[in-house]
């Protein structure tokens, strides 16, 4: 396999990875926070997901020799005051599920990207990726009834 298949793989896997890892750490911001107990669930639920995807994809990169990139810790110090101050008066599932769709938003264009500049990578890292996309925009659309 080519190293530029190989690379734009990798570029793939390492969107996947970071989004996974800042959707873990930003829905347990929102957990602390939820009230609604079937909001809860739902997200803890999600959050697990989150979790897997990232362990998944983690592997994957250490076993193509890729060194997982991480969120910076100012990002995730960043997302974790931009929540709390979100949150500070309103603590509605309206409010969490606003933020959850507009943080779930961010995250699919930002893998949306990756996969449209990887055009070369290989079609099973494509088309798990895709999938991922799709999953994400049904948690999405999913969460607007809180709205």
């Amino acid at each position: 396999m080519s190293d530029f298949r190989n690379r734009q793989s990798a570029e793939i896997l390492n969107s996947v990875y970071k989004n996974a890892e800042m959707a873990y750490e930003s829905t347990g911001e929102i957990l602390k926070r939820c009230r609604n107990t079937r909001l809860y669930s739902e997200l803890a639920a999600e959050r697990e997901r989150y979790k897997n995807v990232a362990q998944q994809t983690g592997t994957e990169l250490s076993r193509r020799g890729e060194t997982p990139k991480h969120v910076s810790p100012y990002a995730k110090t960043m997302a974790k005051i931009g929540i709390a101050m979100k949150t500070a008066n309103n603590q509605s599932s309206s409010n969490l599920a606003k933020i959850m769709v507009r943080g779930t938003t961010m995250g699919i264009i930002d893998m949306q990207r990756a996969v449209n500049r990887s055009r070369a990578a290989e079609p099973r890292i494509r088309e798990e990726s895709e999938e991922l996309l799709r999953r994400e925009q049904a948690f999405c659309d999913h969460l607007k009834r809180y709205l």
